[in-house]
Order: structure tokens, then C-alpha cells, then sequence
């Protein structure tokens, strides 16, 4: 029985059914703010968004629904991408930091986290996990707390969120961490072990956790230094300098 609700759980949640949980004008608004706004305008179009659905009664505790909704309901294309349009994880990371009660602050969290948690590199898709780890990696040199308190979050799910399937929920979070990896998102995972700006004991916890159990060949491609390439080396720079 628990093996088969493990695998109900890994069942990936349709994009459609995240757009349902918001309504047709926040979706519509979204979907304009992060195909079409330049970096450096987004101001104020989130605050025209925050005063319209956040900033009011019960508007707050959409959020968690709107970051699922950007996790799983709109993926851009490599165009809109390469486009200078803001990204889903800096949208994510401005309604994280909108948020003034903890609980919906966990929950939002928990949003951002929750495919993580069940992801099949088989039916799994990336680009649900990507927002996560691209906020977490693009925090690091002005704002390493939101990384810190990010890679807090997710070892406490793995810890506590279903005991009963802790070893499927670990295999999974190692899962997701080495297809982003792979599927390019970044370079290699030294970009969070080998960043000094990160926490100490957040950086031994990662590095213990990924090589736990999970094959040598797979932690190395994941864990290699990327001075190996110049491009990822100038990255690491950029992400991690002071």
C-alpha cells in the first residue's frame, strides 16, 4: 500500500490544474509579467499586481497557489527565455518576500519544493524543479539568506514531511538535483558545495546527502569542479564573489 501511494504521489501534476486554483486575471497578468516585462521594469508591475490580488483581504494566502502556478503551469520557451523578460524564480522570489505570515511563507515553500519531493526523471519535468534551484543559485551573492533558509526548507522536508517514505522523498531530492545538472540549468552542483558565502553546515549536510547512496559516477559528473570549463568557471565567479 505504501509503495502504491508512493507512486501516486509521483504522478505529475498537470499545468492546467495549477491555473485553476488562481483566477483568469492573475493568470493573465502573470503570464504578461513574465513574458513580456524587461528586467529592470518589474517594479511596477508587481506592485500593480500586489495591490490588485495580494493586498487584500485573504489575497496573501494565494500565494503559494500563484508560485505552484509559475512552477508547473508556464514553462517559456527558449526565446522568451533568452528574451531579457523577468524570470519565473525571481517572480517566486519577490512573492516569497511578500509574504508576512509564517505559515504562508511555509506553504509558498513548500509550492516551490513539492515536485522535488516525488521527481521521476522519467516523467518528471525540469523545468517544474528549475525555478527552485535557480533562485537559490542567483540569492547567493546578494541575498545568501534566501538561499540559506531555501536549502534549509528542503532538507526539513526530507526529514519530515511523510517519515513513512523519507528514503523515496531522499532518492528523489537526488534525483532532481543531478538532472539539473544535467539537462544544463547549471554547470555542476559545486556552484552551492564549494560557495564559501553559503552556510558551513548547509554545504557539509548537501555534500553528505548527495553522496549518500547515490552512484559514484553520477556524484562525480554532478560534484566536479567547474573550472573544468571556462564558461561554468566564470560563472561560479559571478555567482559567488563578494
Amino acid at each position: 500500500m505504501l509503495a502504491r501511494n508512493t507512486d501516486i504521489c509521483r504522478v505529475v501534476t498537470p499545468g492546467w490544474c495549477t491555473a485553476l486554483s488562481i483566477s483568469p486575471e492573475m493568470e493573465t497578468q502573470l503570464l504578461f509579467m513574465m513574458s513580456n516585462v524587461k528586467w529592470g521594469g518589474q517594479k511596477r508591475y508587481q506592485l500593480w499586481f500586489a495591490r490588485k490580488h495580494l493586498m487584500v483581504p485573504g489575497g496573501e494566502e494565494r500565494i503559494p497557489d500563484i508560485v505552484r502556478f509559475i512552477c508547473c503551469g508556464y514553462h517559456p520557451t527558449n526565446e522568451v527565455i533568452q528574451s531579457g523578460v523577468i524570470a519565473r524564480w525571481a517572480v517566486i522570489g519577490w512573492l516569497l518576500t511578500s509574504c508576512s505570515k509564517g505559515y504562508i511563507v511555509a506553504n509558498a515553500k513548500l509550492a516551490l519544493f513539492y515536485d522535488w519531493l516525488f521527481f521521476d526523471e522519467t516523467k518528471g519535468n525540469v523545468m517544474n524543479i528549475e525555478p527552485a534551484m535557480l533562485l537559490m543559485l542567483n540569492s547567493i551573492s546578494q541575498y545568501v539568506d534566501i538561499t540559506n533558509v531555501l536549502l534549509e526548507f528542503l532538507f526539513l522536508l526530507i526529514e519530515n514531511y511523510e517519515v513513512r517514505r523519507k528514503e523515496a522523498i531522499e532518492q528523489c531530492v537526488r534525483c532532481a538535483f543531478i538532472v539539473l545538472v544535467k539537462k544544463g540549468v547549471l554547470p555542476s552542483l559545486e556552484l552551492l558545495t564549494g560557495c564559501e558565502k553559503l552556510s558551513p553546515l548547509l554545504r557539509q549536510k548537501l555534500v553528505a546527502f548527495l553522496s549518500s547512496t547515490t552512484p559514484v559516477a553520477a556524484v562525480e559528473a554532478c560534484l566536479k569542479p567547474i573550472n573544468e570549463v571556462s564558461k561554468a568557471a566564470e560563472l561560479k565567479k559571478r555567482v559567488c564573489s563578494n
